[in-house]
């Protein structure tokens, strides 16, 4: 995941408004038992060789990963950046969880910017604790066949309070961080223009049928921004969003963490998101979104360039 290398003025100055409703790493919300916690997180080029890619980790670094995400109290976590489900045995016990992950294609290795490794692979994955049963699993390739190395998003059906809960993993197409995706020439800008229909069309399919659903994920975008056109256009799937930008009352859905700044110290607009059908509003807890600090925050020293974002439902 590459990430802008800095955030709009404006952007920053809507954020400070907000920051001080920002979780705070020794502030974080308790988990009740009654409640399903789901998480997002890019957990930075894990390789089933702890060793291997772009992001190579020591056993302490590895043993680190694999506390912080016990910490999490979890019960679903939509990962992004994971090579195989034997790299994820590497942090979770299979024993525990169920472990699915994208079926696209593997893509050609690259060298690796900064270091000179070579790349593993990179898709996005999910952890569903074994006492939740899964009724579905969806690849959808659709958003990986527009090009490769692109990521596919990967959906889960589950069972919750007797109907099917979808949650669809994203991981879009990184470089486009500007305010207007459609009026960028960029060739980032013209494939995550290609995305966000697609994305749309799943949101849209899940609304009609009233169906409750989340997407979660690494949007490589700054959704929390109220101009933003991905987000707008998400908020209008009747297509209103050029004449009405700022009415979202006939949007199906909403994000959960539109209030919380970026947990890395160089980028606070957040590009991990958690968007939350309606018809969950109210399953879900208020104020339960949060990212979860790791113990060192210097950035040369983080497990991931990404910290978890979690939501609890009821």
């Amino acid at each position: 995941m590459n990430y802008p290398f800095k955030a709009s003025a404006v952007a920053l100055c809507a954020l400070l408004t907000s920051a001080c409703n920002a979780t705070n790493p020794s502030n974080e919300h308790t988990q009740t038992k009654s409640n399903l916690r789901v998480v997002t997180w890019n957990i930075e080029h894990l390789a089933a060789d702890n060793t291997a890619g772009c992001r190579p980790r020591t056993e302490k670094e590895l043993a680190e990963l694999q506390s912080y995400a016990k910490s999490l109290n979890a019960d679903v976590i939509a990962f992004q950046e994971v090579g195989s489900v034997k790299a994820l045995e590497t942090v979770l016990d299979p024993q525990k969880w169920q472990l699915i992950i994208s079926n696209r294609a593997d893509s050609p290795s690259y060298t690796c910017r900064g270091n000179g490794l070579t790349s593993t692979q990179q898709k996005v994955a999910f952890a569903v604790k074994k006492n939740l049963p899964v009724e579905k699993v969806v690849q959808h390739k659709q958003f990986s066949d527009l090009k490769m190395g692109l990521r596919s998003a990967l959906e889960v059906q589950l069972n919750y309070h007797g109907e099917t809960l979808s949650l669809l993993n994203v991981h879009l197409k990184s470089g486009c961080f500007v305010d207007d995706y459609r009026r960028s020439d960029k060739d980032s800008c013209k494939l995550l223009a290609k995305q966000v229909p697609l994305l749309d069309k799943w949101v849209e399919d899940k609304s009609n049928a009233k169906a409750p659903f989340i997407v979660l994920g690494d949007f490589n975008h700054r959704l929390s921004a109220p101009y933003n056109r991905f987000s707008r256009d998400l908020n209008h799937p009747d297509g209103l969003a050029d004449k009405a930008p700022n009415d979202v009352t006939k949007s199906t859905l909403f994000n959960a963490n539109l209030m919380l700044t970026g947990c890395h110290p160089y980028y606070p607009a957040p590009i991990d998101h958690v968007l939350v059908s309606k018809t969950l509003k109210s399953d879900y807890v208020q104020n339960s979104a949060q990212f979860h600090y790791f113990d060192n925050m210097e950035p040369k020293k983080m497990l991931s360039d990404h910290c978890a974002l979690s939501i609890d439902l009821k």
